[in-house]
């Protein structure tokens, strides 16, 4: 029985590379016997050495590159000869041989169009919702994730797994102070207390509230905190001008990319962690690595979000910026909320492990593949 992975992701720095990471680093052969005799994980181009991928699964390039639904359509198909091919990218190919098991992380895109482009629209989330109901399996994260893909996809039920993510082991919290002051110098522009926002900025992320949130939060002068993004601009947000604007240039950072090590650090020494979502069903992987980092979070009251945080967050009414400064006032004032806040992200973090989740996943492959 052979297994077969959709590794075009990997060569991104996306969410979902991160998640594929997590699941095939412990792929062990000792989970794995019984259940698979070979892994292959295919990709267009050449991968990166030092992804956490075991040495014993095969990496097998097939060119040429081209963009992932393309790829996913043309070259992958003619080359998979598994029994079941994993596609963690919310699509699976329009014709393959092999039992397909696909990753379809929530259905925003069909419940809430308005935050996508006309693209996304007319061609990604069609296409979600063709692979959610002729995937062998569907795996999702959240209960409030699962119901939405049943209802907006019409994926059959007896079909679709929850399955938690998890943060990973390098998000934790106990690093060292002189370690922490140095992350808020090199990315704070000082020793500053700082919120963190981490995630791609899309619309339905509302990162300009949050900036318009920062400035009302520091008006009148009694707050020194500072604001720290990370992610990839999809949405080309002038972050720079809308803080010149409001103000506070010298106080908004704006990074594409942090590497995981640096990431941790700023999770652990950032004052709160906010996720200023519209909407979202799906657990977010930054919730819980922040709260593994020992940080407390600001969040949006959506179920999917509650599911995911364990009721151990700052909810929020809405993310409009008077909301979200109030709560950032509130962590900012109030050391005994921050502190129980994090005591309590802890604990609900603690409870998601990689080791559960990855064998989990691998055995939704194997039951795809008994039919």
């Amino acid at each position: 029985m052979r297994l077969g992975v959709n590794g075009w992701r990997l060569r991104t720095r996306t969410g979902v590379a991160r998640v594929l990471n997590n699941v095939l680093r412990h792929w062990t052969p000792e989970l794995v016997n019984g259940r698979f005799d070979a892994i292959t994980v295919y990709s267009p181009v050449e991968l990166d050495a030092d992804l956490p991928i075991p040495g014993w699964i095969e990496r097998r390039v097939a060119g040429p590159d081209l963009p992932m639904l393309v790829w996913e359509n043309t070259v992958l198909p003619a080359i998979c000869r598994d029994d079941v091919l994993l596609c963690p990218s919310y699509t699976r190919p329009l014709v393959t041989g092999a039992r397909t098991v696909s990753l379809i992380y929530e259905a925003t895109q069909k419940l809430y169009p308005e935050y996508y482009p006309a693209r996304a629209r007319f061609i990604n989330t069609p296409l979600h919702g063709w692979s959610a109901r002729h995937s062998t399996r569907v795996i999702t994260n959240t209960e409030q994730a699962r119901a939405d893909i049943e209802q907006a996809y019409g994926a059959p039920p007896e079909r679709v797994r929850v399955v938690p993510l998890a943060p990973a082991e390098v998000f934790r919290p106990d690093y060292p102070p002189d370690r922490l002051a140095d992350v808020r110098r090199r990315y704070a522009g000082g020793d500053f207390p700082y919120f963190l926002y981490v995630g791609k900025l899309t619309a339905r992320r509302n990162v300009p509230h949050l900036v318009t949130a920062l400035a009302k939060m520091r008006a009148g002068g009694r707050f020194p905190h500072r604001l720290v993004i990370v992610g990839l601009n999809t949405t080309q947000i002038d972050i720079p001008a809308m803080a010149r604007e409001l103000g506070i240039a010298e106080a908004v950072k704006y990074y594409p990319y942090v590497a995981d090590d640096d990431l941790a650090l700023l999770y652990n020494a950032a004052e709160a962690f906010v996720l200023p979502y519209s909407y979202e069903s799906a657990a977010s992987l930054t919730l819980l690595e922040a709260q593994a980092a020992g940080t407390a979070v600001i969040t949006a009251g959506t179920v999917g979000l509650r599911q995911a945080a364990g009721d151990a967050a700052l909810f929020v009414p809405d993310v409009e910026p008077a909301s979200l400064a109030k709560a950032m006032r509130e962590i900012a004032d109030c050391p005994h909320v921050r502190s129980d806040l994090v005591s309590l992200g802890s604990a609900n973090a603690a409870a998601y492990t990689w080791e559960r989740c990855s064998a989990k996943v691998l055995d939704i492959c194997r039951e795809a593949a008994a039919g």
